[in-house]
């Protein structure tokens, strides 16, 4: 079954006020299942905007940077966008770092680390540690028959597990569009990006989690001419794009 990869955020970094371009949150839904990855400023206003009448089974946060987790409040206290109840993977030291108390909510959560498997009757969730600075998991899900890994954000010393290669998309972080002396060693430029896309095998590869008035196409461009055998597309807030697998289905809805 063919699963809908719904881009609500995609800038990185930092949140515009002026621009309000939403941050990292992705979508990925079939008919009988919805998992969301991270869910950064604004994502909570591009659900209502895009995929209102989605209900989620699970939001895996990747950690605590705003960027990434400033809207979940919005979601747990919001109960029509829940299948069935809230619930929550996240890393212990992300729990604890979040900015609200979410005991206070009728929520499940999931305490998820190196090497976690989440294994339910709709979806699988993997979990890997990359290299940021502070405590940060990649995630690799099985919905649908499809295989999605997203790298949240990560320096080129990650080295994704197995279980991660092959996917049908990657969702890549692309912060830096080159690197040089003074770059951050916790997020990937975009030969870096296209270097991982390689070492995954990925089918499909979107560029990520692109500043905001940064330039995403020159990012493309470069990943492009560094791994010229794959697909890379932009990531754009709203985009959807249609995951079909490329495996055999593992039986997830």
């Amino acid at each position: 079954m063919p699963v809908t990869l719904t881009v609500l955020g995609c800038a990185g970094s930092s949140y515009d006020a002026e621009l309000k371009h939403p941050c990292s949150s992705y979508l990925l839904e079939t008919p009988g299942a919805a998992v969301l990855l991270d869910c950064g400023f604004g994502s909570f206003a591009s659900y209502l905007k895009s995929a209102r009448t989605t209900r989620f089974d699970a939001i895996f946060i990747s950690h605590a940077h705003r960027d990434h987790s400033f809207d979940l409040q919005a979601f747990m206290t919001f109960p029509a966008a829940w299948r069935d109840r809230p619930r929550v993977l996240a890393s212990r030291a992300t729990m604890g770092a979040l900015q609200f108390d979410i005991e206070l909510t009728d929520t499940d959560v999931i305490i998820v680390d190196e090497g976690s498997e989440v294994d339910s009757e709709l979806f699988r969730v993997e979990c890997s540690a990359t290299t940021h600075q502070m405590a940060t998991l990649a995630a690799h899900v099985s919905l649908g028959g499809s295989r999605v890994v997203y790298s949240s954000d990560t320096g080129p010393g990650w080295s994704p597990p197995p279980a991660f290669h092959r996917p049908d998309v990657a969702l890549l972080e692309c912060t830096l569009e080159s690197r040089d002396a003074s770059s951050s060693p916790f997020h990937l430029d975009a030969q870096e990006a296209a270097i991982l896309a390689q070492s995954l095998d990925a089918r499909t590869t979107l560029i990520t989690h692109v500043p905001p008035r940064e330039d995403g196409q020159v990012r493309l461009e470069i990943a492009k001419r560094a791994a010229p055998e794959r697909e890379f597309l932009l990531a754009a807030t709203g985009q959807r794009l249609l995951v079909e697998s490329s495996h055999d289905s593992d039986g997830y809805k």
